[in-house]
């Protein structure tokens, strides 16, 4: 039986599906994703927020320096959370997507919250969870965020209305490579079996018996799927003998190129700037700019420290680099900030479990469950892993370590992104060779059951609807002028589809 936190997440995707009604004049459309920004970037942002709400998620934008003068607060992470609290009690918003870098101090594009850890000699641990919070996270009001010992009542990891992704960009550059990057991923993306391949990537024996365990979890959840081990004792291009084929930086950049990884996830030592291989080979920026997998760029997860330390100082990350390089690296990496340290309840009892038994430690449970729930319940990337921490919500309670975890694991990247459990299709689409001015309904013919049909002419109609079980969606329109109406088709499992129909007398 699913968790109760799980059936709210699945309903609040499944309610992105009913159909709006057309817009009045001048009447505000409820803005189901919500991305804020800074000022510098908003416009940038545009043609992602254009492309999403043609697809029928209707996207707003608003900036950090908007927020900081109309929201209260103590400081402008109180005033974000403000704004977003607003938004999702208010006008329906689901997904909440933080389009810009942090850096140190709670400062950046769009500054992070700053959480303490004693326990594990970290002050200032970046934590966006707070920003969709329906808690505080300052139960003593002292105004330090997320003190276990002082907060523990305040603190809460999940809202079951919405989840956050953060997309750590500094340029309008690099917001105009990504989301070019969501566009080839929802519209182009390969049929022909690269969503079924999943690989793992590890140089550390240490860790075989509990990835065996992860793997087979997410197994059983994902029909269709496989994941394969790309180790330093195997991988699927041994040729002679197990691991001849070297777990190297030039072969994981083949890996990527020759697009045989749909899904990826990096077990092992990492820092800052690399993720650490066999015979302590790296990964770098450098092995970045050769991909040349447009196209093809795949969701991953990594437990590497420091890899997803998206506010620190020197920049970027090697997760950053794998988001903003234009036309390859990824589309959404889940990653800790700080330290991807193995934590369990007992230590003592729990680490040798690890070793001989396959037991997995809090970091890679909740990487398993992030692929277990995504794949196996076709969730969003942003719902997937607040799937996975409402799963783990009671561990956090318990122990310090857990706590660290859903606080220091982030998703960087579109929190909207379907996981692609399954290679999609592209939608066949009939519409009237003209639409005439007034009040009426318009037939959308699909050969997709349960698409999402959203129609649009700018301020006169806003229409979303799930095509029913023939494939047709009839939706209510009035538009008022000609011009142009643009019809788009979309789903989990299926390449997005955007046509336009003329519309006058």
């Amino acid at each position: 039986m699913l968790h109760a936190r799980y059936r709210i997440v699945l309903l609040c995707a499944v309610a992105a599906l009913l159909p709006a009604p057309s817009l009045a004049a001048g009447e505000q459309r409820p803005a189901t994703v919500l991305l804020v920004t800074d000022r510098s970037l908003a416009e940038a942002w545009r043609p992602l927020a254009d492309w999403k709400t043609r697809a029928g998620k209707a996207t707003e934008i608003v900036t950090v320096q908007d927020i900081d003068a109309k929201y209260q607060g103590n400081d402008v992470q109180e005033k974000i959370r403000a704004c977003v609290l607003e938004h999702i009690d208010q006008r329906g918003t689901r997904w909440v997507i933080l389009g810009g870098d942090s850096q140190p101090g709670g400062k950046g594009l769009v500054p992070d919250r700053d959480t303490p850890h004693p326990t594990m000699r970290v002050r200032d641990l970046p934590t966006d969870i707070y920003y969709i919070s329906e808690k505080t996270w300052d139960a003593d009001g002292d105004g330090v965020y997320g003190d276990l010992d002082g907060d523990r009542e305040a603190i809460a990891y999940v809202n079951p209305k919405a989840c956050i992704g953060r997309i750590p960009v500094r340029s309008a550059a690099d917001v105009a490579a990504y989301t070019q990057k969501v566009i080839d991923y929802e519209s182009r993306y390969p049929g022909d079996g690269l969503a079924d391949q999943f690989v793992y990537t590890c140089p550390e024996p240490g860790a075989f018996a509990k990835l065996r365990t992860s793997a087979e979890q997410i197994s059983k959840a994902w029909d269709g799927g496989k994941v394969r081990r790309f180790y330093s004792t195997e991988s699927p291009w041994d040729k002679d003998k197990p691991g001849d084929y070297d777990l190297t930086p030039d072969h994981w950049v083949k890996m990527l190129n020759d697009r045989t990884a749909g899904k990826i996830h990096i077990h092992g030592h990492g820092l800052l700037s690399v993720w650490v291989l066999e015979r302590g080979s790296t990964v770098t920026a450098k092995h970045v700019a050769q991909l040349r997998n447009r196209n093809a760029y795949p969701v991953m997860t990594t437990v590497s420290c420091y890899t997803g330390q998206y506010d620190g100082k020197q920049d970027p990350a090697i997760t950053e680099s794998m988001l903003r390089q234009p036309a390859a690296g990824a589309i959404a990496i889940v990653a800790p900030s700080r330290p991807g340290v193995p934590v369990f309840h007992n230590p003592r009892v729990d680490f040798p479990k690890m070793l001989r038994e396959g037991k997995m430690d809090g970091t890679t449970q909740l990487m398993t469950l992030f692929w277990q729930l995504g794949l196996g319940k076709n969730l969003t990337t942003g719902e997937a892993l607040s799937a996975a921490k409402a799963a783990m919500t009671a561990d956090a309670v318990r122990t310090a370590g857990y706590h660290w975890c859903l606080c220091e694991i982030n998703l960087l990247g579109d929190p909207t992104l379907s996981m692609r459990a399954k290679a999609p299709t592209t939608p066949k689409v009939t519409l009237p060779d003209r639409i005439v001015l007034g009040n009426r309904t318009l037939t959308v013919k699909t050969d997709t059951p349960g698409a999402t049909v959203c129609v649009w002419k700018g301020d006169e109609v806003y229409a979303v609807v799930e095509a029913a079980d023939q494939g047709a969606a009839v939706l209510p329109i009035a538009p008022h002028t000609p011009g142009t109406m643009l019809v788009t088709v979309s789903g989990p499992n299926l390449n997005t589809v955007t046509t336009s129909v003329p519309v006058g007398k």
